[in-house]
């Protein structure tokens, strides 16, 4: 079992506490430290990637725990791209950051900035349900924090919708966790997909309450319409470099959508007919349309490019919603040139 596949975790879990312990006061130690984390997250997640492009899938077993009772790590062409494309954004926007002193305007950027990395990677990397929940309200407390780097009353009011959408959806999902424990006795995503595939049709009741909650909890995590509300102020108020990483965020949530919703709840499925092309797809196409209505409307270049992030997971999930390979596919493709050019812009 190769140990390297929890490193992208672990790594920035114990850098972010060091920075607060021994180099509280001193920023120049701080950069060094934070810089060469996330290079060496850099190697590590494309050395994961490569050895997964052959479709290799490597399991991480936490204390050998065998699955569905222990914690369960997922290192697949997929997680590893999305961990790829999480550190050399995130190498892009430290090196700005420093370079322009934004980490320098409050008090424990860097250490934030790692528990940041810490949740997204985390959220990739997992094999269950209930660490992925985790691991959403890890990024969910750092990114709070990022947010209101180096304060202001704008970024404060910002801030606090942010956090109070995102705790609804925080709520939602424990919901959901509930349902679905209660009606297969496991939280593991593979041992699922094969309990769920058993439910016979008179007891689909419970599981279709519970796909319909977690499409949901993703649906804000992605901005979707009418769930976007929290993103254009919280993107726009956010400290520059703090939006550029906030780029990856909504990315998250439509990892989260494909993960699930082809693995566990796929369309084929009977307790979910239905849920994807009537539900999905009409959420992704408005949210296209409120996306470049705002665009054209915004009076703010910071406004203007928070819109277009709503446009642009609209057009993520307007092929997502397929649920074809070929519309997958054009989805990640997109994903990649839409969060390098979001972050940019920001």
């Amino acid at each position: 079992m190769s140990h390297w596949i929890i490193a992208p975790i672990v790594l920035p879990a114990l850098l972010a506490p060091f920075i607060v312990l021994a180099a509280r006061y001193h920023i120049g130690i701080q950069r060094a430290l934070s810089l060469a984390g996330v290079v060496a997250l850099v190697v590590i997640a494309t050395a994961l990637a490569l050895q997964a492009s052959d479709g290799t899938i490597t399991l991480y077993r936490l204390s050998d725990w065998a699955a569905p009772f222990g914690i369960v790590l997922v290192a697949d062409a997929l997680s590893t791209l999305m961990v790829l494309l999480t550190s050399v954004l995130a190498l892009f926007v430290l090196l700005y950051a420093i370079g322009s002193g934004w980490d320098n305007r409050g008090r424990h950027f860097h250490a934030l900035f790692q528990f940041q990395l810490m949740g997204i990677i985390g959220a990739f990397l997992t094999g269950d349900l209930f660490n992925l929940f985790v691991f959403f309200e890890v990024l969910l407390i750092a990114s709070y924090g990022l947010m209101i780097h180096a304060g202001g009353n704008a970024r404060m009011r910002a801030g606090v919708q942010y956090v109070l959408f995102n705790l609804i959806g925080s709520t939602l999902f424990l919901f959901a966790l509930g349902a679905i424990y209660a009606e297969t006795g496991t939280l593991n995503m593979a041992d699922l997909a094969q309990r769920v595939a058993l439910i016979g049709p008179e007891e689909t009741v419970g599981i279709r309450v519970a796909a319909v909650l977690l499409l949901l909890v993703f649906a804000i995590k992605a901005a979707l319409v009418p769930l976007h509300f929290w993103l254009p102020s919280s993107y726009a108020e956010a400290p520059a470099p703090v939006a550029a990483l906030f780029a990856i965020m909504t990315k998250v949530g439509a990892y989260a959508i494909i993960r699930v919703y082809t693995l566990i709840f796929p369309p084929e499925l009977a307790a979910t007919q239905g849920l994807h092309d009537l539900w999905l797809l009409p959420a992704a196409l408005v949210s296209v349309a409120i996306g470049m209505m705002g665009v054209l409307a915004a009076k703010k270049l910071d406004r203007l490019v928070a819109f277009s992030v709503i446009g642009s997971m609209g057009m993520v999930m307007v092929t997502l919603s397929l649920f074809t390979p070929e519309g997958i596919a054009a989805a990640l493709y997109y994903i990649i040139h839409s969060t390098l050019a979001g972050a940019r812009s920001f």
